[in-house]
């Protein structure tokens, strides 16, 4: 039986691509352009069906969030520096909190597919409570009752963090499990084009912008995204006799806790560790090496985590107009995306293919390293655009029931910014994932990509300390009155700084502290699971 490669605590993690080596039934090393490269057929029935239900459920999210901002502000009656605060915090729970507790529960309760049908049913409740929340009230009920709008947003944002926080934990590995037996290549294809359907459906989304912006009311786009959410269901649950079902089986939080309290009981009466408990300490060790890598990816997420919220309010005080005619504010947003799908192809049929074949393909932290590089030049260039968009003379700009002070500079200006994050998230977010879906057995994958997701999160509320503090130390740089002009490219610059420094150290540890000699890799024992790449193994 085929060997697995072992990372060690102290490897090199830079010095081998992905897919450069594998171990051949004979111990021997061989790389992967030495072997015929297979025609992977990832279209199958079932992976259609999942992709689908990604792209329905991607629609429905991010018609909620790219608009948060707006709707908070010009419904709801927030500051710029509250709805930018809700946004953040509804970000960062849904892809830091309940991700992992989703996980958990397909991972040992309920199994994947029934957790996503649970999940997506609990988003749709949400959803129809936000399109209350949205309701022309007074046309409904005689008078409008504000404090019952913000408590059905609330509560709306609540229920649907729930819904796609358990959906997003599970999909990306249940749709894997499916070709994780035609090799690493297949996942990495598959990732891709989970990527693809999520961000065409986030390109699908702007529908739902442009029909809130031409009829002033959110209502009625929120229940089209609803309506697409409901197909997306049903298509998931026609292709149930397709799927290829994992059962659940122990938690590996729960295992870590009890091999833990043994080994404590066995080490004070002197009893030697079962051959049970030895495989869950590679389990729990492989989960423990993946944590520094995905503490890193949580830095790149607050750059990433202003497209919603500065960007944002920056593209309202551009010029919005194209031949006397206002696009939404979010439209700049759908750069990022369209950047996504155009490249994701490029990428995954032409390059990868022809950097493995050359040899020179990058390792995973290589290709994460390239991802935060592009998130420090796209927020620097947004600095430095806000500096120059001050220089020019401004005029009011009608929005969503609110006047914004505006440069009379064009908003796409702006395209080089979402560009080159989409850029980024190919080279980041995507590899991210291939980790959690290549180098871990079925039954983790779960919880590893709850732990991806989180770091999502984790940037969302790193952000939203960020300018907490900017909040409290210089009220005037956030600009909360739609006239001001603020000092956001000083934001800018401080999180392009702080993203700078972290990939600079990202790369020296993943350089530099993962050393080892042959003979301390030959003196490791090789664990069952423990299917992390090496140079030394």
């Amino acid at each position: 039986m085929a060997e697995t490669p072992q990372l060690s605590t102290r490897t090199p993690l830079l010095s081998v691509a992905p897919h450069e080596k594998t171990r051949s039934g004979n111990g021997s090393i061989i790389r992967i352009d030495e072997v015929p490269i297979q025609r992977y057929n990832v279209c199958t029935l079932s992976v259609m069906f999942i992709l689908v239900t990604v792209f329905c459920e991607r629609f429905a999210f991010f018609s909620v969030l790219h608009n948060m901002v707006l709707f908070c502000t010009s419904e709801l009656d927030f500051t710029s520096f509250q709805a930018t605060i809700t946004c953040w915090i509804f970000t960062g729970t849904v892809y830091m909190v309940t991700p992992l507790i989703g996980g958990y529960i397909a991972d040992s309760l309920c199994g994947r597919y029934k957790t996503i049908l649970g999940s997506g049913f609990i988003f749709v409740i949400g959803k129809i409570l936000l399109f209350f929340s949205a309701g022309d009230f007074k046309n409904w009920s005689g008078y409008d009752r504000e404090d019952v709008r913000k408590a059905l947003f609330l509560t709306s944002v609540v229920v649907i963090t729930i819904g796609a926080g358990g959906i997003q934990a599970n999909i990306i590995p249940f749709g894997a499990q499916h070709i994780s037996h035609m090799g690493p290549r297949a996942v990495q294809t598959f990732c891709h084009w989970y990527y693809w359907a999520r961000n065409l459906g986030s390109i699908a989304s702007s529908s739902v912008v442009y029909l809130q912006q031409e009829t002033h009311t959110f209502c009625w786009g929120y229940l089209m995204s609803m309506l697409i959410l409901v197909a997306g269901l049903v298509i998931l649950r026609v292709g149930q006799r397709t799927y290829k079902h994992v059962p659940p089986s122990e938690s590996v939080l729960k295992k870590a806790i009890t091999m833990c309290w043994n080994m404590r009981r066995k080490e004070r009466d002197h009893f030697e560790v079962s051959q049970f408990e030895t495989s869950n300490v590679y389990d729990i060790n492989n989960v423990l090496k993946i944590l520094p890598i995905y503490g890193f990816i949580t830095v790149y997420w607050m750059s990433y985590a202003q497209m919603s919220t500065s960007l944002f309010l920056q593209s309202a005080e551009l010029d919005l107009s194209i031949d006397g005619v206002n696009i939404p504010p979010a439209f700049l947003i759908y750069f990022n995306p369209v950047m996504v799908v155009l490249c994701i192809p490029l990428m995954d049929i032409i390059i990868y293919p022809l950097l493995i074949r050359s040899g020179k393909s990058p390792t995973y932290v290589q290709r994460i390293g390239i991802g935060m590089f592009l998130a420090v030049l796209a927020l620097c260039y947004a600095g430095g655009l806000e500096m120059f968009r001050k220089q020019h003379d401004h005029f009011v700009q009608e929005g969503t029931n609110i006047s914004y002070n505006a440069s009379n500079m064009s908003v796409f200006h702006q395209v080089p910014v979402f560009s080159l994050l989409g850029l980024s998230e190919i080279w980041t977010s995507i590899s991210g994932l291939e980790i959690a879906c290549t180098h871990f057995p079925d039954y983790m994958q779960g919880l590893i990509t709850g732990l991806f997701l989180m770091t999502i999160g984790l940037g969302s509320f790193y952000s939203l300390i960020l300018t907490a503090i900017v909040q409290s130390a210089k009220p005037d740089w956030y600009p909360n009155d739609p006239a001001a002009n603020g000092r956001m490219e000083v934001i800018f610059f401080i999180i392009a700084g702080i993203t700078f420094v972290f990939t600079l150290i990202f790369v020296l540890v993943t350089r530099f502290g993962y050393t080892s000699t042959k003979e301390e890799s030959k003196s490791r024992s090789i664990g069952p699971h423990n299917n992390l790449i090496s140079e030394n193994a």
